[in-house]
């Protein structure tokens, strides 16, 4: 089930699938997406192998 207000992109492709991680962690520096993430209230409650910084960079 959808979330409330989700909107169905156009395309199928996400900037993640044409750009590499590696180019994200350069152009959006990790303590910017940590502030970000803070910001709007999505830290990570428990502790996973991919932290909520990771997850922001693929989303």
């Amino acid at each position: 089930m959808p979330r409330a207000g989700w909107v169905k992109p156009e395309s199928d492709r996400r900037l993640s699938d044409l750009v590499s991680v590696g180019v994200l962690t350069r152009v959006f520096a990790p303590e910017l997406v940590d502030e970000v993430i803070a910001q709007v209230g999505r830290t990570e409650v428990r502790h996973r192998s991919l932290p909520a910084r990771v997850m922001a960079y693929f989303s």
